[in-house]
């Protein structure tokens, strides 16, 4: 149990709302992002909070089926960055642009704290 009282545990997925759940069933994602999150699931569990949208603005990849969203306050304290690099140990989001990540912990606009799952045409598995 967390800080909030909230617990996930390992292969298991909440789904946010019926929003979030009708994005993931009607929409065909990149199989890489479906890899990537479904790794955490097996792993740490996952509250998938935000899925497929419109576009908030060009190139957004929410509206290419590239990106999930997740909760970060139902992990144990030193648990939400251990997600985070081992994702990016793992895979590389884009080798033009080495700076960008595949996982990313920030704040949205609420001030919530959240992952950002997020891949590319070129996200390949990194060599270990």
């Amino acid at each position: 149990m967390n800080q909030f009282g909230e617990t996930i545990e390992s292969g298991q997925i909440i789904i946010k709302n019926p929003d979030v759940l009708r994005a993931l069933m009607e929409r065909q994602y990149h199989p890489l992002i479906i890899q990537i999150v479904c790794d955490v699931a097996k792993e740490y569990g996952l509250v998938i909070t935000e899925a497929y949208r419109d576009p908030k603005r060009p190139g957004d990849v929410h509206a290419h089926m590239q990106a999930i969203d997740a909760r970060h306050r139902c992990y144990p304290k030193n648990i939400p960055q251990k997600i985070a690099n081992e994702i990016n140990a793992r895979w590389q989001y884009d080798y033009t642009r080495p700076e960008k990540l595949c996982c990313i912990i920030h704040k949205v606009k609420n001030g919530v704290i959240h992952f950002h799952f997020q891949v590319h045409a070129n996200t390949r598995r990194r060599a270990i």
